[in-house]
């Protein structure tokens, strides 16, 4: 297993890694995301994932890992550094920011994402920040004991209720 910065020869893998990690959440949470139906083209639409993983792979407070397997991209970290503005009742204070994790299905469990959450921390640490936060879809089978054994805790919920 080895942990490093994607660079643009990866694009192609992590395009395949973020349907992978849609369709995940699609089967998760069927009411409120879906799988494109095309009507945009397939060409415009791959042309605008490459060119935001470009755009991420170039900045600066911005971070994309991945991990390989015998030279295999299988998973992905995606992560980017925030600052929250001090305000008359809010404190400011720098943090990392982490926007996507997918290990691909045939490698979870070997504790491939446990190595990409380091690399995060690693980074926002080395970047000044002083936690990591994220945001998680909650279904069954979801990502967030995943988290939670790595020691994350709700800091804040969004609620809904179905009215029909």
């Amino acid at each position: 297993m080895v942990i490093r910065r994607a660079t643009e020869a990866d694009i192609a893998r992590l395009c395949l890694l973020y349907q992978e990690f849609h369709l995940y959440h699609v089967l998760g949470i069927p009411d409120r995301l879906r799988i494109p139906d095309g009507s945009r083209s397939d060409a415009s639409e791959s042309n605008a994932v490459q060119q935001a993983l470009q755009d991420i792979i170039q900045r600066e407070d911005a971070v994309l890992f991945v991990v390989a397997v015998e030279e295999k991209v299988v998973g992905l970290a995606e992560a980017y550094l925030r600052q929250d503005e001090e305000k008359p009742l809010t404190i400011a204070h720098c943090y990392g920011y982490l926007q996507s994790l997918l290990v691909s299905a045939l490698y979870r469990k070997q504790g491939l994402g446990d190595a990409l959450m380091k690399a995060v921390h690693h980074w926002a640490k080395e970047k000044g920040a002083t936690e990591v936060q994220l945001d998680s879809w909650e279904f069954p089978e979801g990502p967030v004991p995943f988290y939670e054994r790595l020691g994350y805790r709700t800091l804040r919920r969004h609620m809904v209720i179905d009215l029909l």
